[in-house]
């Protein structure tokens, strides 16, 4: 079945401005290209043949960049009409394209690893299934414990340091996820609905081998490029 992945693409980018301060987060300059068109080839490597682009801040400069991107990248757009959140965003995208299920990514994620695991179909019971990947310190990001049947039953917060499972920032998931949210508008994906569908054993999560950045501050984006090649 063909899957298409939501891209949160739309963020400020607050974190990321004093390096790249002239355009969305999103656009971050690698080398000649930019960081979404390099995170959309590496998806499409990985079995992905559709996107739809989560647009908010910075929408027309986005769209503008995507028309020069590798023709082989069929790319779509769903702009929310005000700040909905990465929740919200996601599920509005979906409504608009007529997407029942999806995968959904965040726009300042690298996750260059065998996807296998998210694009088989959802199990009984699971709404939504996050990829994960274990790191050295999960201080910055806040851990994930997961069971013995591949489900999440609980997210630690940041600041605690050491070794673990964290969310890779890309999941499989079907709209009716977000009725656990009960309409609620903005909407945190990762504040206002994962902990309710871990409550419920509605949240699965496979571990993810390979190589991962989240280039959402300057010295991880300056970490990225040089992995690439490049000087940020």
């Amino acid at each position: 079945m063909s899957l298409s992945c939501i891209v949160l693409a739309g963020g400020l980018g607050t974190r990321l401005r004093s390096a790249v301060p002239d355009r969305p987060k999103c656009l971050a300059p690698v080398g000649d290209r930019s960081f979404l068109e390099l995170q959309l080839q590496m998806l499409q490597r990985r079995g992905v043949e559709r996107f739809v682009l989560a647009l908010g801040h910075g929408a027309a400069a986005v769209r503008d960049a995507v028309a020069d991107f590798d023709a082989s990248l069929h790319v779509d757009s769903a702009i929310e009409p005000a700040p909905l959140g990465t929740g919200g965003a996601i599920a509005h995208a979906l409504r608009a394209w007529g997407l029942a299920e999806a995968l959904a990514v965040n726009g300042d994620t690298w996750i260059d690893a065998d996807l296998a695991g998210l694009l088989r179909p959802l199990d009984a019971g699971e709404s939504m299934r996050i990829g994960l990947v274990r790191v050295a310190d999960r201080g910055r990001y806040g851990g994930v414990e997961l069971d013995g049947r591949g489900r999440i039953t609980r997210f630690a917060p940041g600041g605690q340091p050491g070794p673990g499972l964290v969310n890779a920032g890309i999941a499989r998931l079907r709209l009716a996820a977000f009725d656990a949210a009960a309409g609620r508008m903005p909407c945190s994906l990762e504040a206002d609905v994962l902990p309710l569908l871990a409550g419920r054993g509605a949240l699965g999560g496979v571990v993810l081998d390979g190589d991962f950045i989240d280039i959402g501050v300057p010295e991880d984006y300056r970490l990225f490029c040089a992995r690439q090649g490049h000087l940020a």
